[in-house]
């Protein structure tokens, strides 16, 4: 049994993206394997949305006391003396959490917007650290931290003196001497390598996953998959980079297909899309909607197609594994981490970024071709069932373990992907991956 304490800026249910879910996702599985596991967040809160009643003294604590450098969405930048104050906050809010939980390792998630001092901390107190990283945080955080940048040009002799003053961390150590790098993919991997002023000795491959219990198919969904309506999918937040755009566009080359957008959070990138449609006159064939995560396996099993349009470089993409789990066909652009595991022809039909022309086309082949849908909907389940949220607990538990053992028995295993040796030896199947073909 290790005793864990997580960290991170959201946790469910106030969170915005599949980083918060999938911390959700493995520590609630850490726990029941027998784990003490205990949450540290952030204050900030989705409106309209209650905390889950007595989280402070569940099964796993969830204290939601830390300050971020956010107010109404926006980097906050109060005087230096206000700094200082939430600074001190934070860092009393983390000595009480590691002083009642007294964690054998503490597992930091999304720090993006938190106090970075709090890694400081940690490390001043001889806890190893084990980082799980959907995005690029590592680069960026330094930047975000309102307090941490008072000190950036300052000397670190200079600045600790002044921190032995102020009684709060003015200097970050290399994070890399700290604990292991647990990466979702390997182009997250390499972005951090290129852009983040950390060592980067000690890394690896975890991946993410999708939750098997919740995403399924339905009833007579596993076998061939027939063309219905030409009901499309998308899925995911309003975002100009996430493509929802150029799906629109296509749109008009796809006749008597309807577009479903299952969005979040940008209203004003929402209307501005909404507004897109009634100009290209086909706004009765565009719907935007906004299920719940429990909701969102009938939306994907009511689906044709899932299609998957990211024009930025992904860290991962949660989205086509969760279609591909519940039976149904993915195009996708593959760009970023989500190259790693979408392959063109096998378990999605490729697209270029962009190119509203080439989603049609890839579209009309799906839609004329009932052998190519069998065959991408077999390999769909087939990389659904690598990519499950329990694989992704279990390669967090062996990093936790071997980190609060100080890695007395060795390091684990880096995961790698290749559908062709998960379709031979089942979803355990490693490989080095390969290119996606398109």
């Amino acid at each position: 049994m290790t005793r864990i304490l997580a960290i991170g800026l959201h946790y469910p249910p106030h969170h915005i993206g599949g980083y918060e879910v999938s911390c959700r996702d493995v520590m609630e599985r850490l726990a029941d394997r027998g784990h003490e596991v205990a949450v540290l967040t952030s204050d900030l809160r989705r409106p309209g949305v209650s905390d889950p009643p007595g989280e402070r003294d569940g099964r796993i604590p969830v204290c939601r006391d830390l300050v971020p450098w956010f107010r109404d969405e926006a980097l906050w930048a109060p005087p230096w003396w206000a700094r200082w104050r939430i600074e001190r906050a934070n860092q009393r809010a983390l000595v009480a959490a590691l002083d009642r939980t007294r964690p054998d390792v503490v597992s930091a998630w999304q720090l993006g917007g938190l106090s970075i001092g709090l890694l400081t901390t940690v490390a001043r107190r001889g806890i190893p650290i084990v980082y799980a990283l959907s995005d690029d945080w590592l680069s960026y955080a330094p930047e975000l931290d309102a307090w941490n940048r008072l000190f950036r040009r300052v000397p670190n002799p200079i600045a600790r003196l002044l921190g032995h003053v102020l009684r709060v961390p003015t200097t970050v150590p290399d994070l890399g001497s700290t604990g292991p790098f647990c990466f979702i993919s390997d182009a997250t991997r390499q972005r951090a390598e290129q852009y983040t002023p950390w060592s980067m000795d000690d890394t690896a491959l975890v991946y993410s996953g999708i939750d098997g219990r919740l995403f399924e198919p339905g009833d007579g969904q596993r076998g061939a998959r027939p063309w219905g309506a030409g009901r499309l999918l998308y899925v995911g937040r309003y975002d100009p980079r996430k493509g929802i755009e150029t799906t629109i566009r296509a749109m008009p080359q796809l006749p008597g297909m309807v577009l479903e957008v299952q969005g979040t959070g940008d209203a004003v990138e929402r209307d501005r899309l909404a507004a897109l449609a009634g100009n290209l006159g086909i706004s009765d064939r565009v719907e935007f909607a906004a299920v719940d995560r429990a909701g969102l396996p009938d939306r994907y099993r009511a689906a044709d197609l899932v299609v998957f349009p990211s024009e930025w470089e992904e860290p991962f993409g949660l989205v086509p594994v969760e279609a591909m789990a519940c039976g149904t066909p993915v195009v996708a652009t593959g760009v970023g981490g989500s190259n790693e595991f979408l392959v063109g022809g096998r378990n999605c039909i490729r697209f270029r970024s962009g190119d509203a022309d080439d989603l049609a086309a890839a579209v009309r082949r799906v839609a004329a071709d009932a052998d190519l849908r069998e065959r991408m909907v077999a390999d769909g389940f087939r990389t659904a069932e690598y990519f499950d949220v329990d694989r992704l607990a279990d390669a967090f538990e062996a990093w936790h373990d071997a980190a609060a053992a100080r890695f007395a028995d060795g390091r684990p295993r880096s995961r790698s992907f290749d559908l062709d040796a998960v379709t031979a030896d089942g979803p355990d199947g490693q490989g080095t991956g390969g290119a996606a073909v398109r």
